[in-house]
C-alpha cells in the first residue's frame, strides 16, 4: 500500500508542475473565449503584441514573446496564410519584419472584448488574492534565465 505522506516528490508542491498546470488552465480559458473570433489565446497574444508594437523583426517579436524564431515563425505563416499578418520591407534581407494586416487589426479590436472578459473571469477566481502582486512573482521567475 503507498505512504500517502506528503514528500518532497510530490508534484502538487513543485512549482514548475503548478506553474504548468496554471498555464494550461488560463490557456484552455483563453481559447475557449477567443473562438467567436476565430483566434486562439498564443494567436492573440502575438497579434497584440504587433498590435501594440507596429512592425517588428521576427527575433524582436520572439524575445517579447518568450519564444524562439522558429517556433514562432511557424505561427506568424498560419496567421499570414490568414491573411492576419504580413511582411513588411526591409533594408536587410537578413532580418524578416512582420505587421499586422488591416483584416488582423481589426480581428484583434473584435477579439479584445471577449479577451477581456476571460481576463476578469479569471482575476475573480483569484478572490482576495492580489494579481499585481502575483504578476510580479512571475515576472521574478521569467528574469531567473536569459531569453531565449
Amino acid at each position: 500500500m503507498p505512504n500517502k505522506e506528503k514528500s518532497s516528490l510530490d508534484p502538487g508542491h513543485c512549482m514548475s508542475y503548478r506553474l504548468r498546470r496554471a498555464a494550461r488552465t488560463a490557456a484552455r480559458h483563453f481559447d475557449q473565449a477567443l473562438k467567436p473570433a476565430g483566434l486562439r489565446n498564443t494567436q492573440f497574444t502575438m497579434m497584440s503584441v504587433l498590435s501594440a508594437e507596429g512592425p517588428t523583426t521576427i527575433g524582436d517579436l520572439a524575445k517579447m514573446l518568450g519564444t524562439n524564431a522558429t517556433t514562432l515563425t511557424r505561427n506568424l505563416d498560419v496567421l499570414a496564410r490568414r491573411g492576419l499578418v504580413e511582411d513588411t520591407r526591409s533594408d536587410d534581407a537578413r532580418e524578416r519584419w512582420v505587421t499586422l494586416s488591416q483584416d488582423g487589426s481589426a480581428r484583434v479590436q473584435a477579439a479584445l472584448p471577449l479577451w477581456e472578459s476571460a481576463q476578469k473571469s479569471l482575476l475573480a477566481s483569484l478572490e482576495n488574492r492580489s494579481w499585481p502582486e502575483m504578476m510580479e512573482g512571475l515576472m521574478a521567475i521569467e528574469k531567473t534565465n536569459p531569453p531565449i
